[in-house]
């Protein structure tokens, strides 16, 4: 079972792209490579998790090495994730 902290930003990442959540499986070695979307996507999708994790405590204490609630920590943090399992960015 998936953390209930974590469905939220993925169902906010298909949402983006137009892709259906429930037929994603999320186990599967390289999912973030079935869809991709614009760079302006994924910096308007940044910008979401960022206030979502400045507002969610165990969104932070998942996703973050050290769960400090500062927008610096917290940007580094969510860029870190898109690094690591954003979709790819379209040309």
């Amino acid at each position: 079972m998936m953390n209930e902290n974590l469905v939220p930003i993925l169902k906010k990442m298909c949402e983006m792209v137009g892709a259906d959540y429930d037929k994603i499986d999320f186990k599967k070695d390289g999912w973030y490579w079935e869809y991709q979307w614009t760079k302006e996507q994924e910096s308007e999708f940044q910008k979401w998790m960022v206030e979502y994790l400045m507002n969610n405590k165990g969104a932070r204490d998942i996703l973050m090495h050290w769960p400090r609630k500062g927008k610096k920590l917290v940007t580094e943090a969510v860029k870190a994730f898109i690094w690591n399992h954003g979709w790819k960015v379209s040309e």
